[in-house]
Order: structure tokens, then sequence, then C-alpha cells
């Protein structure tokens, strides 16, 4: 199964006393991620992660085996259920995906990724196409158009749909998956009270 991660959201506590401050920590809003499901070709059973940033500025989703090579595609949709504490919601206002290329000359590599909160519109999207000759890590930003945040008082699905393409020989590939951070998609996100 998935792996799922637990952490909390740090506040920033004014100076008071050593004793409330304690008491005030306790009750630090506490995020849980777990992942319900990854389907595709781009993600066989037991080969996607999702982990969180101690603060909660941002999650990431990694993949161990999201790799294609020339003339084939693949994709992957992830379903992460995101807990969120009474009070609380969260928008998630840039995503980057890294990973890496070998494309010949005449080649070319694409990345089409979409994520989006259960029951809302598209909340960010990456359309990014790269042209051999290539041999080098690649990352794509895609910044949110406007703040979409997750509802109140409800725990939200957020789903993170993604295709790679690549034209060319079979000796030409791309992968999402960083060999250096081992960190593949990175959600970032902004905190507000309801």
């Amino acid at each position: 199964m998935m792996a799922a991660a637990v952490a909390g959201v740090s506040l920033i506590v004014p100076l008071i006393p050593s004793a409330v401050q304690a008491e005030a920590r306790l009750d630090d809003p506490v995020v849980t991620l777990k992942p319900l499901s990854a389907l595709g070709g781009g993600c066989p059973d037991k080969t996607t992660v999702a982990t969180s940033v101690p603060d909660e500025t941002a999650f990431s989703v990694s993949f161990s085996e999201f790799k294609v090579t020339g003339g084939s595609y693949k994709n992957c949709k992830v379903d992460i259920k995101v807990g969120i504490p009474a009070g609380w919601t969260y928008s998630v206002y840039e995503v980057s995906n890294r990973g890496y290329g070998v494309l010949d000359k005449g080649a070319s590599g694409r990345l089409l990724m979409t994520s989006w909160f259960t029951g809302f519109p598209w909340t960010l999207k990456a359309d990014q196409t790269i042209k051999g000759p290539y041999d080098d890590f690649w990352q794509t930003d895609s910044a949110a158009s406007a703040l979409i945040y997750a509802p109140c008082g409800a725990s939200t699905n957020l789903i993170l749909t993604t295709t790679l393409r690549v034209a060319g020989p079979t000796t030409s590939s791309m992968e999402l998956f960083a060999q250096d951070a081992r960190v593949s998609t990175t959600f970032l996100l902004k905190w507000k009270q309801c």
C-alpha cells in the first residue's frame, strides 16, 4: 500500500509564557495525507508515495517507475485524501514536476498535467514539450491563475492526472522521476483559517 504522511502545521506564536505556548502547540492543526488510489501505466502498484514537509507548506508525490520510451506514452491518476483540521483550509498555488529526459535528435517528450479538488474545476495544469537532442533533468512550474481553496469543514480529495508521451525512436525516453531528489511532483500550499 502507498505510504501516508502525517505532519503538523507550524504557527507563529507571539511571546507569551511558556506554559501557554506549550498548550498552544498541542492545539496546532495536523494535516493528514492518504493516497486512495494510483491508477495507470505510469504508476504500477506500490510505486507512488505522497509525503509532506514538516511545516505543511508543501507536499510531494513521487513515482519510481514513471518512464516512457519513444513511440509510446503512459499516464497516471492519483487520488489523495487531504484531511484538513477544523477551522482551516488550503489552496494549491503552484505545482512543480521534475524528471529526466534522453531525447535523440528529432525526438520529443511531452508532459501533460492537471490537478483539482473533487467537484471543482482544474486548479492547475501544465503542458510542456522538450525537443531533442536533450540529455538532462527537466522541470515544469505551473502557477494557479486564482487561488481555489478547499471547502471549509470537509476533507477534500485532491486529484492529479499526469501523462508522459515520447515521439521518436525507442532509444529516446522521458521519466517523471528526479534521480537526485526522488521527488517527482511537488504541490506548494497556502493556508488560511475559515
